[in-house]
């Protein structure tokens, strides 16, 4: 049976090692970063620098929470957890959300007292500093570009790394018009503007990980659409007690209920489904098969 609706192509496989050297690359490579920015901040009195640095404490956090949930999906089931420690993955990201919470009341207060009360800051040293970080950010960015699209924590470190890219060249800019004009005040100003990007990128990933947690349907998964779809192979009568859900970041699973003109096309209608399923990045699939005279009951 052809149909002519867009396919979602499974994104390429993980592989373990380059996994783990583009996480411990990019730990150590922030990590080094973020002491060096702090260090800065705190001599020349920047709270722009130190508000950066916070920034990148929280991505620091977020590389090895991520890390660390990676390495969960490795460790095999057992009687006991029977999908393995998958579902950390999910809980890794809510709680990699809810520091950069953290990370954004401390920035904005900071940045408030700043404009309040300016301090004269060195804005060489603020360029600087901020331009080893935009290098520095885009750099591990890259290093995660071509695995985003598998892993929700990937793909959030990926994000964040670039957002710190951004706001990096930001304190770049305030460097310079701090340099050119004296208005020392944009140092707090800057911090305010790093604290509201901190927040928009953090609502999606702790949004993502509150519906995994709760079983919800992916954000990038249609449920009418894939119930539709299925609906168009041939022998399928109909498609109900549909549910989807997220065994990790990377992994999705459903259950349903089939209906089928004939029960002796099982194999042939049961291939064409997980195809299906497969290309909607569906790799787990329970499916409970009726005879078009059963009833089931709601």
């Amino acid at each position: 049976m052809a149909h002519d609706h867009p396919h979602h192509h499974a994104p390429e496989v993980l592989t373990s090692k380059d996994i783990n050297q583009s996480f411990i690359f990019g730990i150590l490579l922030n990590v080094i970063y973020v002491i060096a920015e702090l260090w800065y901040g705190w001599r020349e009195g920047s709270t722009a620098l130190i508000s950066d640095a916070v920034h990148n404490v929280g991505d620091v956090s977020g590389l090895l929470l991520a890390f660390l949930a990676f390495r969960l999906l490795r460790i095999k089931s057992g009687n006991t957890f029977t999908y393995g420690f998958k579902k950390g993955t999910i809980l890794a990201s809510f709680v990699n959300s809810i520091l950069l919470v953290f990370a954004i009341g401390a920035i904005a207060w900071e940045g408030v007292q700043h404009i309040l009360h300016p301090n004269p800051v060195n804005g060489n040293t603020i360029m600087l500093v901020a331009f080893i970080g935009v290098i520095v950010n885009f750099v591990s960015a890259y290093l995660f570009h071509k695995k985003k699209e598998n892993d929700l924590n990937i793909k959030a470190a990926y994000w964040h790394l670039m957002a710190d890219a951004l706001v990096s060249l930001g304190v770049v800019v305030a460097g310079l018009v701090m340099k050119l004009t004296g208005w020392y005040y944009i140092d707090g100003v800057v911090a305010l503007i790093i604290a509201v990007v901190i927040l928009i990128s953090t609502w999606s990933l702790f949004k993502d990980s509150v519906i995994g947690i709760f079983d919800g349907v992916p954000t990038a998964i249609n449920k009418v659409e894939i119930e539709s779809h299925l609906m168009e192979i041939d022998g399928v009568l109909d498609v109900h007690h549909t549910h989807i859900w997220s065994m990790s970041t990377s992994e999705n699973a459903l259950t349903a209920h089939i209906k089928v003109r004939d029960l002796n096309d099982l194999v042939c209608i049961k291939n064409k489904i997980k195809e299906e399923l497969s290309e909607h990045n569906i790799p787990h699939s329970t499916i409970e098969f009726e005879a078009a005279e059963e009833h089931c009951p709601g």
